[in-house]
This record gives structure tokens, C-alpha cells and sequence, in this order.
């Protein structure tokens, strides 16, 4: 044995891609935001690819967030059969 918690691994490790999730959903907001007032002053190729570009992080970012699960007091809360 290594000697490291596997536990603790883990736990890094989720903290870790819930920081990613994080940022791409706050990435994405904010190019949204920039994408959309780009189109909104006039059409522009530009703005619509960072449109398109920071709904696609958005996706990304929710399914991230869903990809993690649980938080473990929840888990630990539920009933077991």
C-alpha cells in the first residue's frame, strides 16, 4: 500500500472538477454576455461564433456539474433499502 487515503484522493479530485464546472459556467456567462452584445449592435460573424462558442462552454459546464453527483452529506442523509 501506498499509504495515501483513497478517500482523500477522491475528495481532491472532485473539488478539482467541480473548480473546472465553476469556471466554464462563469466563463460562458461572461462570453455570453459579449457574444450577445456583439449581435445586439449589429449583425456580426464574430459575435454570433462567441454566441455559439459560450453556449456550448454553458453546456459543458452544467453537465459537469451533473457528471459529479451527489454531495456526500446528501448521500449520506438518503435512506437505504
Amino acid at each position: 500500500m501506498s499509504g495515501r487515503d483513497p478517500g482523500k484522493g477522491k475528495a481532491v479530485k472532485r473539488g478539482e472538477a467541480e473548480a473546472r464546472a465553476r469556471r466554464a459556467l462563469g466563463g460562458g456567462g461572461m462570453l455570453l454576455v459579449a457574444g450577445l452584445a456583439l449581435v445586439g449592435v449589429g449583425p456580426s460573424d464574430a459575435g454570433m461564433a462567441l454566441t455559439v462558442l459560450a453556449l456550448l462552454l454553458l453546456i459543458y459546464g452544467i453537465h459537469s456539474f451533473g457528471r459529479l453527483g451527489p454531495e456526500r452529506d446528501e448521500r449520506a442523509r438518503a435512506p437505504s433499502p
